[in-house]
């Protein structure tokens, strides 16, 4: 069976740290009953990480193991949050690899695990857009509904025009595009960006899959960094440029 590839790994997992096994068949959460398949683990080196996560350095937690380690072991593990209760946390692993220095390296001695995380999946996204081009917006028009009554979880979508400034992928020949967005406040539809005339920063497009259709798609949460605000997408967008 070949060995596992940490890049993999570790695009399918949030939590990604070394660690020393402590105990086999035992977890720091009572809640846990079934302990078969569970070790309690020292964290010693945060590698990539959720903001909830990121302060377990030198504390133990519980992983559920993806195949069986020795105890005493040291192992870089890939996983994901599971359980929180009063006496730690555990999580599920996706797997692990002996810490050799080219699994550390997946991120720089000393860097940020959190931002690791969020530059890993701005990476993700930014290779499946269609586009990603710094704009700004410069109207918006409600686009005509079905004919019939309001269904449940309506979208409400809008149209954007974004006057492009620059474009960091894709082949964008038009200097405007349009950007079709839900503008609806609905749980179905939280946390999509809701564009407004003026908006300025930096767009993933999507192209609409519907035949015929002549507009992009922003469906994501992070489809738009706005220039006031720069996150994950402007520093690979940056960093790839400087290149």
């Amino acid at each position: 069976m070949p060995a596992p590839d940490p890049a993999e790994l570790a695009a399918k997992s949030s939590f990604v740290f070394r660690g020393a096994v402590q105990q086999l068949n035992a977890a720091t959460l009572p809640e846990i009953a079934d302990k078969s398949q569970t070790a309690i683990v020292r964290v010693d080196q945060i590698i990539q990480s959720p903001p909830m996560l990121s302060h377990y350095t030198g504390q133990n937690i519980t992983v559920q193991l993806a195949e069986p380690i020795a105890a005493g072991a040291q192992a870089v593990f890939f996983t994901n949050a599971w359980l929180f209760g009063n006496e730690g946390v555990a999580v599920r692993s996706m797997g692990h690899v002996d810490p050799s220095p080219e699994t550390l390296a997946l991120h720089a001695a000393g860097s940020d695990p959190v931002a690791n995380l969020e530059n890993r999946h701005a990476r993700a996204h930014f290779e499946t857009a269609e586009a990603v081009v710094t704009g700004t917006v410069t109207s918006v028009r409600v686009v005509p509904q079905p004919a019939g009554a309001p269904r449940e979880h309506d979208p409400h979508w809008r149209e954007a025009i974004i006057e492009i400034g620059g474009t960091h992928k894709g082949s964008l020949p038009q200097k405007e595009v349009v950007v079709r967005f839900p503008a609806s406040g609905d749980r179905a539809w939280h946390g999509r960006p809701k564009l407004k005339p003026g908006d300025k920063g930096q767009f993933v497009l999507h192209r609409a899959t519907a035949a015929g259709a002549d507009f992009y798609t922003m469906m994501h949460p992070e489809d738009f960094e706005p220039e006031s605000k720069p996150g994950p997408m402007h520093r690979l967008v940056h960093n790839l440029e400087a290149r």
